[in-house]
């Protein structure tokens, strides 16, 4: 039976249809609309006017289900941006009285949870997930039947904003290298979130984003650091005019491989497999 589950994050907000078959998510349709919630000072009440293009979206979102014919409601979740602001409370029943949905605002323990058990539905092997957000950074892999994971209150938006410098990074991250140095097992790194598909889109060159392409993809050390050397060369302007799939991040790409670039310094990996199952694949599978 189909289903859908939707992704409140910092930078976008993103809607997964599909049914759930042996363990993984048989997705029938994915929608994206870039809302900048993360644009609100931590601690602070949400920005207004990204609330408004949040709350368009869902309402979107809610027509697009209804021509899907799914009756039943969607999981929908909410992650850093939410869980941080103040008026959370205030922000939750706005969508229950609008659409009539109950929203779960994410633990960051849960929400990297959520994302490993997504991520790791389309991998092979031991491995540990990085899931860069716009407003939180996440490190989660299995010990037996645990799941260790860890969230760090910086992602690509804060970065870009100024909340966070870039030399501050090696800093802010080291909690998820602490964690990182307990595990019992060399680990595989799987990335998952928008910056990471951003990038495997470019490697692949595709012009239509495709997510049986993306899923798979393995993205170099040398690699990211080529593309932040390309990227923050250019204008806004430049970067789509060569690379269209980056349309909505063009502004904040960089900032999110200058995060990648500095778990690799601190974690000692040379490379990253890409998945496009993440906190949304994670939700279907938890429900």
């Amino acid at each position: 039976m189909m289903k859908a589950a939707i992704d409140i994050g910092s930078n976008s907000v993103r809607m997964l249809i599909g049914e759930v078959e042996a363990g993984k998510v048989e997705a029938a349709a994915q929608y994206l609309r870039t809302t900048r919630l993360g644009k609100t000072e931590k601690g602070g009440c949400l920005n207004r006017e990204a609330v408004q293009r949040t709350l368009a979206a869902l309402a979107e979102f809610k027509e697009i289900l209804e021509n899907w014919q799914l009756s039943d409601c969607p999981v929908v979740a909410a992650t850093s941006a939410v869980r941080e602001a103040a008026d959370k409370e205030s922000f939750k029943q706005q969508i229950k009285d609008s659409l009539g949905w109950d929203l779960l605002i994410l633990p960051g323990e849960t929400e990297a949870a959520m994302s490993y058990r997504g991520a790791v539905s389309v991998a092979e092997g031991a491995s540990a997930v990085i899931d860069v957000g716009g407003g939180s950074t996440e490190l989660i892999f299995a010990t037996g039947d645990k799941i260790c994971g860890r969230s760090v209150a910086v992602g690509a938006v804060r970065l870009h904003g100024g909340e966070v410098e870039k030399e501050q990074l090696p800093e802010i991250l080291q909690p998820l290298k602490a964690l990182y140095e307990t595990a019992v097992e060399p680990l595989a790194m799987v990335g998952v979130g928008g910056t990471i598909t951003s990038l495997a889109a470019m490697k692949k060159q595709l012009t239509v984003y495709s997510r049986e392409e993306i899923n798979g993809t393995v993205i170099l050390k040398k690699e990211l650091e080529s593309y932040y050397q390309e990227l923050s060369s250019l204008s806004n302007e430049e970067i789509l005019a060569k690379y269209l799939l980056l349309k909505n991040r063009e502004d904040i790409i960089c900032d999110g491989i200058a995060i990648y670039l500095a778990l690799a310094d601190l974690l000692g990996f040379s490379q990253i497999t890409v998945s496009d199952a993440g906190i949304l694949d994670g939700l279907l599978l938890e429900r």
